[in-house]
């Protein structure tokens, strides 16, 4: 591995893990090995280290979603599967250890709705919406999709939320609240 990118990974897992203003540059440095010359070779701060590590987050998970939600053919089998990527997730079985949402964590370490961090943070999540509303599009559920689309992030956001603070069954929980609530 290439030490930007180890530098990166290093990063994104202690930063997820621990928090964005709780871990130090000597912190990454002596996890990943690498000397001070070499972060500020790849990186001019660790703002810059942050956003690096946001993106990788944000490449990794919207692929994995996007894998997850590609075998779903209708509406409500897609709602399905999402819940069931979620519980995945939480139970550690999918994108390794679950600590929440690293993109809501830091978006509450940078509340400036202008800073770079908050910027690809809101990025996120309209990445998210979009990979959603194209594969309930994809499913056929065409006329209703902004509003299923709209459904499916908050009981997303919100199950997110719950898993992180131990509740085992949020994901089934937000899936059986969204099947009632389905508009489709």
């Amino acid at each position: 591995m290439d030490k930007r990118l180890q530098l990166v990974e290093t990063a994104l897992q202690l930063f997820y893990r621990h928090s964005v203003y709780s871990v130090g540059i000597n912190d990454i440095l002596q996890t990943a090995g690498v000397a001070r010359k070499t972060l500020y070779h790849h990186f001019a701060s660790k703002e810059e280290l942050l956003l690096a590590a946001l993106q990788l987050r944000d490449q990794r998970w919207c692929q994995w979603l996007d894998e997850r939600l590609h075998t779903a053919h209708t509406g409500l089998a897609l709602l399905d599967e999402l819940f069931l990527a979620l519980q995945d997730w939480f139970n550690g079985q999918a994108l390794g250890e679950f600590y929440g949402c690293f993109f809501q964590h830091c978006s509450a370490e940078f509340s400036d709705p202008e800073h770079p961090v908050s910027r690809l943070c809101q990025q996120h999540h309209l990445a998210v919406s979009a990979l959603l509303l194209k594969h309930l599009q994809r499913c056929s559920v065409t006329e209703q999709a902004q509003p299923c689309c709209d459904l499916l992030v908050l009981c997303k956001d919100a199950a997110i939320a719950q898993a992180q603070l131990g509740m085992t069954d949020a994901a089934e929980r937000a899936q059986r609240l969204a099947r009632k609530a389905w508009p489709c």
